[in-house]
């Protein structure tokens, strides 16, 4: 599975990125939040430090979204099935 940036596939999720980008793992609490060096860059000269300021950072100019969702996303390691959220998802 291929890793992108949060903010940049929030833009493009289908897009070609062109070369590999180089993603750096940015801890904001318990969440971890990929980032390409570009939007990294970006939250650490704007000083942010927490994963609350870094979704109103990348929010929607004119309304209420943003682009870093509030959950990680769900590892897909178990065949290709969504884990879900509690353990009697998968059961069945």
């Amino acid at each position: 599975m291929e890793h992108r940036c949060e903010v940049c596939e929030s833009f493009r999720p289908q897009g070609e990125l062109g070369a590999a980008r180089e993603l750096l793992e940015v801890n904001f609490g318990e969440r971890t939040v990929l980032l390409c060096r570009g939007h990294a860059g970006i939250a650490r000269n704007s000083e942010i430090t927490t994963l609350e300021a870094l979704r109103e950072l990348y929010a929607e100019s004119a309304g209420q979204r943003s682009y870093i969702a509030r959950r990680a996303r769900a590892v897909r390691s178990l065949g290709g099935r969504n884990p879900g959220r509690r353990a009697t998802d998968l059961t069945g």
